[in-house]
C-alpha cells in the first residue's frame, strides 16, 4: 500500500512541477513551513486544509 501511495505521490508531484516555476530557494522555505504546518496538525493535512492555507484562509473561515 505504501508502494501505490508513493508512485501516486510521485505523479501528481511531477505533473504539479510541469506546471509551475519555483526556484529551489522557495521551495525550500516551502518544505519547512510544511513541516511546522503538518507538525501542527499532527500530520493530518489534507488539500482542503492547503488550499486554505495557499489562499491565506484562517481555519473557522
Amino acid at each position: 500500500m505504501i508502494f501505490k501511495l508513493a508512485v501516486e505521490l510521485a505523479a501528481m508531484m511531477n505533473v504539479v512541477v510541469a506546471n509551475i516555476n519555483i526556484d529551489p530557494v522557495s521551495l525550500e522555505r516551502l518544505r519547512g513551513e510544511c513541516v511546522k504546518e503538518v507538525k501542527r496538525l499532527n500530520g493530518a493535512f489534507s488539500f482542503d486544509d492547503a488550499v486554505s492555507w495557499q489562499k491565506g484562509w484562517e481555519e473557522n473561515e
